[in-house]
């Protein structure tokens, strides 16, 4: 796992050390307006990658080589486009290929994406990981109906949330092997999974919004080994944004009345705080880049949608 992040901006790496540990707590706990407005609050170092023509959904996908980016279209049709973060020219998937939450392979050489005119299914197209011009026509990789997925680390098996579960009031996360195509269930639990990531060493993070008729009810964290077992719960508090690809932190929405809805917190895999930092009006959510030192964001100015990388710690 890697070494401690240490926050870029207005407070020192030495007090966001004390607070996390001050704060910190293997088991489970729910996080106020108090604690947010305890943890250090950073400015990050943001620089426009890529701007496109096009409106684009704020969860972009990087490339593990962090050279490129599924960005997806959202009008008129949801069309998925590769932008290198050089300034080359963007260029998209054919048009039927409509497609929504596209990630890249760990190996950089396949997209996944979910699609489907009927019931939302995961699809996958090989790519080339330098270029991220396609190599083959999509094809589909399992006809269960899905709502999210994530590729594990060696790229030979997807953990998916099956859409028929969520529907029933449960959400099911199973597993799928690659070649063979054959699946396993891992877990279900009452309420939807939103998101989920396949951690470096064999666990599954997943937010779920619990089934609950309760307002502004906390966004609940949990990990889950790949071996089975009971799931561990880290937090409840802001939504879940995403694992760090090299599986040290996790990205959220912060919690509490009086935190703005544009702030964010980083946190430690076991929900400690680390710090906070605000994004201006316009902003897409977050989401990690591929170095796991940075976070890429959207940014809306009239017609344009541009890519930025904000810089989170004090060694990128």
């Amino acid at each position: 796992m890697a070494g401690a992040l240490r926050p870029r901006g207005g407070r020192s790496s030495l007090l966001a050390a004390t607070l996390a540990t001050l704060l910190g707590a293997t088991g489970a706990r729910a996080q106020s307006a108090a604690d947010s407005a305890a943890v250090p609050l950073i400015t990050p170092t943001a620089r426009p990658l890529a701007t496109l023509t096009i409106p684009i959904d704020p969860n972009v996908a990087p490339a593990p080589n962090g050279r490129l980016f599924a960005a997806l279209q959202t009008r008129p049709d949801p069309v998925i486009w590769i932008v290198p973060a050089d300034g080359g020219e963007p260029f998209s998937f054919r048009k039927s290929w409509a497609a929504f939450q596209p990630r890249w392979s760990p190996s950089g050489n396949r997209i996944g994406f979910i699609a489907g005119a009927g019931p939302p299914r995961i699809w996958t197209v090989e790519v080339d990981s330098a270029s991220g011009q396609a190599m083959d026509p999509p094809r589909l990789l399992f006809r269960t109906p899905a709502n999210a997925f994530a590729f594990s680390p060696d790229g030979e098996r997807i953990a998916m949330v099956t859409a028929r579960s969520t529907a029933a009031g449960a959400s099911e996360i199973r597993l799928v092997e690659w070649e063979r195509r054959s699946s396993r269930m891992l877990l279900r639990a009452r309420g939807a999974i939103y998101r989920l990531d396949w951690s470096p060493d064999g666990y599954i993070y997943y937010g779920l919004l619990p089934d609950s008729r309760e307002p502004g009810a906390p966004h609940i964290v949990r990990r889950s080994s790949i071996r089975g077992g009971r799931p561990e719960t880290l937090y409840r508090a802001g939504e879940f944004l995403g694992l760090s690809p090299d599986g040290a932190y996790l990205l959220r929405r912060a919690a509490g009345q009086s935190v703005d809805a544009n702030a964010f917190e980083v946190t430690r895999v076991d929900g400690t705080p680390l710090f906070r930092f605000n994004l201006p009006p316009g902003s897409g959510m977050p989401r990690w880049a591929a170095s796991s030192r940075a976070l890429i964001q959207v940014r809306a100015a009239g017609a344009r949608h541009g890519i930025w990388e904000a810089l989170v710690c004090s060694d990128c």
